[in-house]
């Protein structure tokens, strides 16, 4: 029985050690973002498929940046206002924070005391971030237009806004190429 107990506690050390390490054995940089759909806290409908991959409408293609947070997630303090200021240097890339399995209320009041301005949408069961493998907050997910994902990562280490940063200009430098050609082009 003991030997039992030892085992689990070992498991149980092992797999808390690989997320804290971003160990990720569900999605991979590559794979297509699985669709959803959710409530904004604002009582808008938000469609995955609406904003990346072959159905996504013209008018609001574009890179998707998640991040699931929770209101007592220390680590999401320090992310979220980054990628507030993220928002402003890539305007072509949709931001959205995800809140998993908190009441409305308690979300509002908290959102209202940090001063986040960020698209807040409502996973209330946890189905979403369960597709995500974000059981573990803060996790982030950057999604190309294509709709395949380009990063996932759980937590936020000091080392994470040149990292994401780097990720979204390599997204979105081949656009900003191509419109500076196009432009050339029209001009001639």
């Amino acid at each position: 029985m003991l030997y039992r107990h030892v085992i689990l506690c070992l498991l149980v050390v092992l797999m808390t050690a690989s997320v804290l390490m971003g160990a990720d054995e569900g999605l991979q940089s590559g794979d297509l973002a699985p669709t959803f759909f959710a409530r904004s806290l604002d009582d808008d409908d938000f469609f995955l498929s609406r904003v990346v991959g072959e159905r996504a409408r013209a008018y609001l293609k574009g890179p998707v940046v998640l991040s699931f947070f929770t209101t007592s997630c220390i680590p999401c303090r320090k992310e979220i206002p980054f990628l507030h200021s993220l928002s402003k240097q890539f305007s072509e890339a949709h931001f959205y924070l995800i809140n998993v399995g908190e009441e409305e209320h308690i979300i509002r009041k908290y959102v209202d005391q940090m001063g986040y301005s960020l698209p807040i949408l409502l996973d209330k069961y946890g189905t979403i971030a369960k597709k995500y493998d974000a059981m573990v907050t803060p996790t982030l997910v950057v999604i190309q237009e294509d709709g395949s994902i380009r990063l996932h990562k759980h937590g936020f280490r000091e080392s994470d806004p040149d990292h994401i940063t780097a990720q979204l200009q390599e997204i979105l430098r081949p656009q900003s190429v191509e419109a500076a050609g196009d432009s050339l082009q029209l001009a001639e």
